[in-house]
């Protein structure tokens, strides 16, 4: 994939760190929390470069991916200074509950679970739904796989994916029915990754770009793709929201600064995030 040349330089978008004291009620902060451990949608560099913007609550480390370039677009759009928060990926919600963020941009999908607790703007990336396993077993199958095929493919077969996660709930609600075997999910996608290269699990579940960056540092794991359909008619188009608490005016501000976000320029910064997140 060709390198991103759609360079977003943080001077230029006169982002600057609101720093620890910030307080995430403040209107002209958007106080973002994410893992910074999941590309290309997030994750975390050693030093600065045009692409990163300061984790506030961990001195000396940066946060790059997707995720930061769709940030640093909304606090221009909508005027704000941004500050990075990095929690893990159990913490999002209640963080966002409490205030010690206000948004989540971390690569989470709107589902009717998480909307008892959160509210959620339109969508800032579509993906799929895929799986990974040994680049022998990929390699051998030539197109997605249908219902029958699927079928064939999963049963009997272990699947895991990372902790309370759609992609894990995905196994539990809809890949067993087709015979596999769901793996007690791990803390992260990357020791996932790691039971798929040792044998440990089968193949693991993520969303498409996520398993392209874990492809591309791991060259014994491969990707198959399956017609989204066999996820039935609330699962089958896997998109990703901001996450901001309920009856927030955020949420409308961010809708309309997504809204003015081509899909072009969303497509390019994931192609940036992609090609730099190569071995992470």
């Amino acid at each position: 994939m060709k390198r991103n040349a759609y360079l977003i330089p943080v001077a230029l978008l006169g982002i600057v760190l609101a720093g620890c004291a910030g307080n995430s009620s403040n209107d002209d902060t958007l106080k973002v929390g994410l893992e910074c451990n999941y590309a290309p949608f997030n994750w975390t560099e050693s030093s600065a470069n045009d692409y990163t913007l300061p984790i506030a609550n961990h001195a000396g480390s940066y946060a790059d991916g997707y995720d930061i370039q769709i940030a640093k677009l909304l606090a221009e759009k909508t005027g704000k200074k941004v500050e990075i928060v990095q929690t893990v990926w159990e913490s999002l919600v209640p963080d966002l509950q409490s205030g010690s963020i206000n948004c989540i941009i971390a690569g989470m999908t709107d589902t009717e679970e998480r909307e008892k607790s959160i509210d959620f703007t339109n969508e800032y990336y579509r993906s799929e739904l895929v799986l990974v396993t040994k680049k022998d077993v990929a390699d051998a199958q030539k197109s997605a796989l249908d219902k029958d095929a699927f079928k064939a493919f999963v049963n009997g077969k272990q699947i895991e994916s990372q902790n309370q996660t759609l992609t894990d709930d995905i196994i539990g609600s809809v890949f067993v029915s087709f015979g596999a075997i769901h793996n007690t999910p791990v803390s992260s996608f990357a020791l996932a990754a790691t039971d798929v290269v040792n044998g440990s699990a089968f193949a693991m579940t993520a969303e498409f770009p996520v398993a392209e960056s874990i492809v591309a540092s791991n060259p014994s794991l491969g990707i198959v793709h399956l017609d989204q359909t066999i996820l039935g008619d609330n699962l089958k188009d896997l998109g990703v929201s901001i996450g901001v608490k309920k009856s927030s005016a955020l949420k409308s501000s961010l809708n309309d600064a997504l809204a003015s976000i081509s899909q072009d320029t969303r497509t390019t910064l994931m192609e940036g995030a992609l090609t730099r997140s190569s071995g992470k």
